[in-house]
């Protein structure tokens, strides 16, 4: 009885409200396809010769006359936005398509509005960033045998924990095949280039370039063939290069009665209740003394070197035959762009800048004191946003 009641209910559709068109349905997804991969032709053209196709050749004014109603049809505008890696469709030298436009067209009445405020997508205290937008960040797809590369990762992983590699500040002359990369924090192996030399010509001369696409392999289980030059393009903005494997040969020192003592670097933490103290991460002071730390830091609270609070010792260098105060200025000079900047005042209501207060970790810290004690520092610089000392 229900059954027959639901088929009435069905068959009862003068005007075909409940009929669906598979036809038009097909077709619209095939149109969005075919414009995805038309666009797609303009983001290879973009990418192989870094500039929009114009009006020179056939093929090309083919491409520029494509992109230029692409822009002119705000439909067309929302459907590729976010498949725009180049900025393609927001030229300054095009103004067909605006916020306006793109509102407007809104056949479903959502966006209906007797005033439209274009007001809300000013950004007025936000700074313009000089990003890229290159093809790796939505081309990345699942690495299918990914378990041939997993035991490789983590031994490379396990190297850069263990500081028997170090990162190297990215030159363009780095790339080779075989080699660890990091790109955007993440670790990246390049299996292959299938590439060829081309010659260029530059207002210096000529020159060969290796172009063509690459096979990258990403610790996070997916890969990549975006170009070679894109690679070198992004690295150039935030990639490192994996140094190869040293052997840490550290030899037990031996002091006799020839060996003169010349005094203590000590790293402190903090035992302030401040939050603008206490919610610092890897805070640490670096100082030295002559004589017994424990007495150099009894009245730490009372004054304001150690930020009017105790403090707790979590590691000490015994120094011989040097120059301890130097060693102290050439740590403090190595992390001077993460030095803690705060002023503090002291019970006398003066008003104290303490210089010697770092935000970096204490095996970063004892890591740089053997360095320049080995005389090696020069060689190094400390990248804030990893927290690691990296070759440059």
């Amino acid at each position: 009885m229900n059954d027959k009641k639901f088929s009435e209910i069905f068959e009862n559709d003068p005007f075909g409200l409940l009929k669906l068109d598979e036809s038009k349905k097909q077709v619209g997804r095939s149109e969005d396809q075919r414009l995805i991969e038309s666009f797609e032709e303009i983001s290879n053209f973009y990418e192989e010769y870094n500039r929009e196709p114009n009006s020179e050749g056939i093929e090309e004014f083919t491409l520029h006359a494509r992109l230029k109603a692409i822009r002119a049809n705000p439909s067309k505008v929302k459907t590729l936005l976010s498949l725009d890696y180049y900025n393609l469709l927001d030229s300054e030298s095009n103004k067909s398509v605006t916020i306006t436009d793109i509102i407007l067209d809104d056949p479903l009445g959502i966006l209906n509005n007797d005033t439209i405020d274009e007001s809300i997508f000013d950004l007025k205290y936000i700074k313009k960033s000089a990003r890229i937008r290159p093809d790796y960040l939505a081309r990345r797809t699942k690495c299918k045998n990914f378990e041939l590369y997993e035991d490789m990762f983590s031994c490379i992983q396990e190297e850069l924990k263990d500081r028997q590699r170090k990162l190297v500040k990215f030159n363009s002359l780095d790339i080779e095949i075989g080699k660890f990369y990091v790109l955007n924090g993440v670790l990246l192996y390049l299996e292959n280039v299938k590439s060829e030399n081309n010659e260029y010509e530059y207002k210096s001369g000529m020159r060969t370039r290796l172009d063509g696409r690459t096979r990258c392999i990403f610790d996070n289980g997916t890969e990549s063939t975006m170009l070679l030059r894109s690679l070198v393009k992004a690295l150039d903005l935030d990639g490192f290069r994996v140094g190869d494997s040293v052997v840490n040969n550290k030899n037990e020192v031996i002091i006799d009665d020839f060996d003169e003592q010349n005094g203590f670097i000590y790293i402190l933490k903090s035992k302030s209740p401040l939050p603008e103290i206490s919610s610092i991460q890897d805070l640490h002071k670096i100082g030295y003394t002559t004589g017994n730390v424990d007495n150099r830091i009894k009245n730490a609270r009372k004054e304001p070197t150690y930020l009017m609070a105790d403090v707790k010792v979590v590691s000490i260098f015994r120094c011989f035959n040097m120059n301890t105060n130097k060693l102290e200025i050439a740590t403090h000079s190595f992390f001077n762009n993460v030095r803690l900047n705060i002023e503090i005042i002291d019970y006398s209501k003066k008003k104290y800048h303490p210089r010697e207060w770092f935000k970096v970790p204490l095996d970063v810290i004892e890591e740089v004191v053997e360095l320049i004690v080995n005389d090696d520092i020069d060689k190094y610089i400390y990248d804030e946003k990893l927290k690691t000392i990296i070759i440059k």
